[in-house]
């Protein structure tokens, strides 16, 4: 049997996908925002090393002055002439037959930020926003994650090698054969999960992945998923407690958990 490890579910403030950024609460627009800012200013683990295309970081923030020259003349090249080498800075000079030689500066994420938030343009407010939103996002996922990997993962693997030893214990009555037994277990956690699903939110699994392209547990904002995994954890446990039929544990969950999560808001505002 596969071991859970909640690998699938780790996402980071670099790799967050918009569905993901919705769920936490983020809005369509500021998904939009933090996508396309991020492939030239993605969070990384040393600020002060040069790992930013000046360039790409010009046209990113509206090319200010006009020209990659102006602006980097009147905002990097002052940089590097300081009495102490600013570390942030690498400067490639490549002679051409004409004219000029091109200079290129790759940039410290921090040096980056910080000449992206001077740019007095649409795209420079862009900038500035996404970093407001990449600090939220990151405090935000932090939670939302935690839930899900620590908790809701932790109950699968529960569930599952609590299924696979009821097939075990079949296979021993001369019920099932060994070969069965995977198929078995899955098929009883597949059962139970749509089942905890129908009595959280009144809906089945099917309805989720209909509606919204993905499952339930992959839709539910931070609140509703710990609401999801504490029935699921008590699902379990009744199971493993002896309880043989939804039909025996549904008036033991509805009480807690019935209808507690409200499908409705989850669909798009028109």
């Amino acid at each position: 049997m596969t071991k859970r490890t909640g690998n699938s579910l780790l996402k980071t403030t670099n790799t967050a996908p918009t569905a993901l950024m919705v769920t936490v609460g983020f809005t369509p627009e500021q998904a939009a925002r933090v996508i396309r800012v991020r492939r030239v200013l993605p969070l990384v683990e040393d600020r002060k090393a040069p790992c930013v295309d000046a360039r790409k970081l010009w046209e990113k923030v509206g090319k200010p002055y006009g020209r990659f020259n102006a602006w980097a003349d009147s905002c990097i090249k002052p940089l590097t002439k300081r009495l102490n080498p600013f570390t942030g800075i690498s400067v490639k000079v490549t002679p051409v037959k004409v004219g000029r030689p091109r200079t290129d500066y790759t940039l410290s994420r921090d040096l980056a930020a910080n000449l992206a938030m001077m740019a007095n343009t649409v795209e420079g407010d862009d900038v500035r926003a996404y970093f407001l939103d990449m600090e939220d996002l990151a405090s935000r996922l932090t939670a939302h994650l935690a839930i899900r990997v620590s908790a809701v993962v932790a109950i699968d693997s529960k569930v599952t090698h609590m299924f696979t030893q009821k097939a075990g214990d079949k296979v021993k009555a001369g019920e099932l054969t060994k070969a069965q037994v995977r198929s078995a277990a899955l098929e009883k956690e597949k059962l139970l999960k749509s089942f905890v699903c129908q009595v959280v939110t009144g809906q089945p699994t099917d309805y989720w992945r209909e509606t919204f392209g993905r499952g339930v547990r992959d839709v539910l904002d931070t609140d509703d998923i710990q609401i999801y995994s504490q029935c699921y954890e008590t699902a379990c446990s009744l199971v493993k407690g002896g309880f043989p039929t939804r039909a025996a544990m549904l008036p033991v969950l509805t009480p807690s958990y019935g209808g507690r999560v409200n499908a409705v808001k989850y669909l798009p505002q028109r």
